[in-house]
């Protein structure tokens, strides 16, 4: 079973979702694949010892993290039951919430210990003793809320980033620099100390990941979904999407579930739902 909620308003300028996997029972790296979503995400287990499997090899994944965004596919398994929690960070969240800009831990992550001390401890075992999906989901708000700047800024590059996620990445980069009355190059400076990433790369990953969501979501045909989002072709998307998770597409259009589709193509769905920046 996996659960979700969306941030309240107070944390929706840098929060997507928050949400629960609970895998009952063993399962493989091909089951748990997970595309980039040009995000950054703190990840709590509560049950389970998985193995993360990435460009760096596979490895034994820590109880808690704060993860950068991962641009190849990376994926997990574990021989048994599997219960953690995770949120889902908006790209410019980790520097306003843990001073940590998301470029520096792209492809990679810091143990949460590292960032917030024995806070990450306290908040694990606050999760442990209750049982309550949705009582653990309030000790996360209330947890991130307590980490809220006094005196929020919002800059150029937040305005970009939540109106690239409000467009669903269906415009281009003078687009965004004419909506800011900003240079190319100025924005490309931001993007790259504090993403990691290019405008161009950005919003090419979202239009990808809300193409995916809205495939997994099932109530259009793939064609016109293909076409709103400005793919040419079934070809021009499939090439993108087989870099990512291979040639078959019923990962997001079959019966059988799994992650990608239940959780993390969803995590995209949310934006709209979300408030953006003035």
């Amino acid at each position: 079973m996996h659960k979700h909620r969306i941030p309240p308003k107070d944390l929706s300028h840098l929060v997507k979702r928050i949400y629960e996997v609970n895998i009952p029972g063993p399962s493989t790296f091909e089951e748990n694949r997970i595309i980039p979503m040009g995000t950054g995400t703190i990840s709590i287990s509560l049950k389970g010892d998985s193995r993360v499997k990435s460009i760096d090899g596979i490895h034994h994944a820590p109880n808690y993290t704060l993860s950068g965004q991962y641009f190849p596919t990376f994926s997990f398994a574990s021989d048994g039951p599997l219960l953690f929690y995770g949120i889902a960070l908006k790209p410019t969240a980790s520097y306003k919430l843990f001073d940590i800009y998301l470029a520096d831990i792209q492809n990679d992550f810091i143990k949460l210990d590292e960032v917030i001390g024995e806070e990450a401890d306290q908040l694990r075992n606050q999760l442990l003793q209750v049982d309550e999906t949705e009582k653990r989901f309030d000790l996360l708000e209330d947890f991130l809320i307590q980490k809220l700047p006094v005196s929020p800024k919002y800059t150029h590059l937040d305005v970009i980033v939540d109106l690239i996620y409000q467009k669903q990445g269906i415009l281009k980069v003078k687009d965004l620099c004419e909506h800011e009355d900003i240079s190319r190059r100025y924005l490309e400076k931001k993007f790259s100390n504090h993403l990691g990433f290019t405008p161009g790369q950005f919003i090419r990953q979202v239009r990808f990941n809300f193409t995916c969501a809205q495939i997994a979501e099932g109530t259009e045909s793939v064609k016109d979904i293909l076409m709103k989002f400005g793919y040419y072709d079934r070809s021009h998307f499939m090439k993108q999407f087989k870099k990512y998770y291979g040639s078959n597409l019923s990962v997001l259009t079959g019966d059988k579930n799994n992650l990608f589709k239940l959780i993390f193509s969803r995590i995209m769905r949310t934006d709209s739902e979300n408030s953006f920046h003035p």
